[in-house]
């Protein structure tokens, strides 16, 4: 299997337990889509820390796309959020991480010369199609148009954005400079973020902050940010392999609800005030049904 796919996997499974986490963290606290966007992305200016370790001052357009490239994050990040806000995580979620990996291959296409083999246009598609049966709930009812669809929609396009305007970036200089710089224009995009008065009253606010969660709860806290940490390093990382499709990496996301429906199987069980998952006939059915795709597709793309 290709090293970057690896990667890719570790990351999403990273991701899996800081989402269990982050759900048990914050399930009494509520907070502002403006909020969730500053506290995700303020904290990023740590990897500066990484400096020592390779970065090298890049040329002036390349500094400057890299930095564009970290605000247009924190400011996906707002729009990403308002879409839950608007409408139903297990709904936006799953429609957001269908549509990227769509929206990147296009633009790829389009403006860096990525071509897919057709052995991963078929994995890309079982991709998508396993990890929208795997996180979505579907129903008669629920065949019409979600809340919050445009926003999810947007918040899509503008990820497939960023996604390849990263990788154009790790194409000209060298990942760990090309990552400080995004890191850098994020946190410069939070401190925008909070400029205006009523954001700040948002962001600042007694229930925004991590002192609002139940202390009982905070030992979770740092590893929680650890591990989100590494997970948000290693993505980029497999993006700026040579050989690596960005396509596939945003597809690649199924393989985290994979891991997410056996923390909540095995938490369901263990402690059910934790996590807890709603397991029936039918869609026990439809998700392993979804795993065979997902497992299918890793295997399309790991021999083809």
């Amino acid at each position: 299997m290709f090293f970057w796919i690896i990667i890719t996997i570790i990351a999403h499974l990273l991701n899996a337990i800081v989402f269990i986490i982050d759900k048990h963290l914050v399930s009494k606290t509520v907070m502002k889509p403006v909020a969730y966007a500053f506290y995700s992305c303020v904290f990023l200016f740590v990897y500066l820390a990484l400096i020592p370790f390779g970065f090298v001052v890049s040329e002036f357009k390349y500094t400057i796309i890299g930095i564009a490239i970290g605000v247009l994050f924190t400011f996906i990040l707002l729009v990403f959020y308002k879409a839950i806000q608007a409408g139903e995580s297990t709904r936006i979620v799953p429609a957001v991480g269908g549509l990227t990996p769509v929206f990147t291959f296009i633009l790829a296409y389009l403006f860096i010369g990525e071509r897919l083999e057709i052995t991963q246009v078929i994995a890309l598609v079982l991709f998508i199609f396993g990890g929208f049966l795997l996180s979505s709930k579907i129903s008669k009812e629920h065949l019409k148009i979600i809340k919050g669809a445009k926003m999810a929609v947007l918040a899509a396009f503008l990820f497939a954005i960023y996604y390849t305007l990263m990788k154009f970036l790790f194409s000209h200089i060298s990942f760990l400079s090309g990552f400080i710089i995004i890191q850098i224009g994020a946190f410069l995009g939070a401190v925008i973020l909070a400029l205006p008065a009523r954001n700040r009253k948002a962001i600042f606010a007694p229930a925004s902050a991590a002192g609002a969660m139940k202390k009982k709860a905070l030992y979770l806290f740092v590893p929680d940010k650890i591990l989100g940490a590494v997970a948000g390093f290693l993505i980029p990382y497999a993006i700026s392999m040579e050989a690596a499709s960005v396509t596939v990496i945003n597809s690649l996301q199924a393989v985290q609800y994979v891991f997410l429906l056996v923390f909540a199987i095995i938490l369901s069980k263990k402690s059910p005030s934790f996590f807890k998952e709603q397991i029936g006939e039918k869609v026990i059915k439809r998700k392993i049904t979804a795993i065979i795709l997902i497992g299918i597709g890793l295997l399309i793309i790991s021999w083809g």
